[in-house]
């Protein structure tokens, strides 16, 4: 190895070096907080989602559903995913029959609570930020609230309990 090759070794070694110290590592497995979430529908008032693991546990996917008529109709669908660039779990998900038309999350764990600082965009583009939180309860329960934020500070738009029911 020749002098100059012997510097550019040391000087992309020193920068891969001090790049990953400046960024903190992710957990050993980034999407571990949704594994309570895993498995059965969750129902709450006409309506319910299911999430399952994507491919290599590297995603989760979830699709939500209302109840009309006593038939299930498809009314959202999406996944969140861990991006190592931005080293946060990141999520988008497409509706209809709602007054948005794309939900984009960035989500975080704190003990038992899911909490997703949320945009969601109606079809002419109109941006809004939410704060969506699923706190775990127990194994079958879930609290869910939608707040936004206001010249106050947080309020409260939605709130309710899920359920959960195995297939």
């Amino acid at each position: 190895m020749n002098l100059k090759t012997f510097f550019y070794a040391g000087v992309i070694m020193a920068t891969l070096f001090f790049s990953s110290a400046a960024r903190p590592e992710p957990a050993q497995d980034p999407l571990a907080g949704f594994v309570p979430f895993i498995g059965g529908q969750w129902h709450m008032e006409g309506s319910y989602t299911e999430l399952e693991w994507g491919v290599s546990r590297q995603s989760v996917k979830a699709r939500s559903y209302f109840v009309v008529d006593g038939h299930s109709k498809l009314v959202s669908e999406g996944f969140w995913y861990w991006h190592p660039g931005e080293r946060q779990i990141k999520g988008i998900f497409t509706a209809i029959d709602m007054p948005v038309v794309l939900f984009v999350y960035t989500m975080r764990f704190e003990g038992a609570a899911m909490i997703g600082d949320l945009k969601a965009f109606a079809a002419n583009g109109k941006e809004t930020e939410f704060i969506e939180t699923w706190k775990l309860v127990d194994d079958s329960h879930f609290a869910w609230t939608l707040s936004s934020m206001t010249a106050d500070g947080q309020e409260q738009s939605m709130s309710g309990t899920y359920t959960r029911r195995m297939n």
